[in-house]
């Protein structure tokens, strides 16, 4: 099923990318600078290192751009706090405390919300199978650059 709402009019980039017609092109739309997207300098280590991982292969695919900076580092800054959260709770347990006083770990609230950040963050980036299916990505066999020759 596709999703809701009216078909996104087209950029210039899709003409580019044989996508579309010329005659069907939001000529207003504006695309992102050629240039490369770049971690943002607040990434701690393990954030860095979920964007050194994914960002060659998006940005190879013309999906994350210098526009899209923040929104990925974000999504790399959830999967680690996810990460960290995850190994809490599989230190201390599900359940803390004893008898009366048990409750659950405070650390799976965390887990539940960076892995639904994850999922939508995710998604505009086409990490997860359905949304890889409505993002339209040239063969691999191309040169790299994330356009079709």
């Amino acid at each position: 099923m596709g999703k809701r709402g009216p078909a996104k009019t087209p950029t210039a980039l899709a003409v580019i990318r044989g996508e579309t017609r010329p005659s069907r092109v939001n000529l207003h739309a504006p695309d992102p600078p050629p240039t490369v997207a770049r971690p943002p300098e607040y990434l701690d280590l393990d954030a860095l290192g979920v964007w050194q991982r994914l960002a060659p292969s998006l940005i190879a695919r013309g999906v994350l751009t210098p526009w899209d900076a923040d929104a990925f580092a974000a999504y790399c800054t959830a999967v680690v706090h996810h990460r960290r959260a995850v190994l809490a709770v599989n230190k201390a347990g599900v359940m803390l405390g004893a008898g009366r006083n048990l409750h659950k770990h405070p650390a799976l609230q965390v887990v539940r919300d960076q892995a639904a950040l994850m999922v939508t963050l995710g998604g505009r980036f086409g990490l997860t199978p359905s949304d890889r299916s409505s993002i339209h990505l040239p063969d691999a066999e191309d040169d790299g650059d994330g356009l079709l020759d």
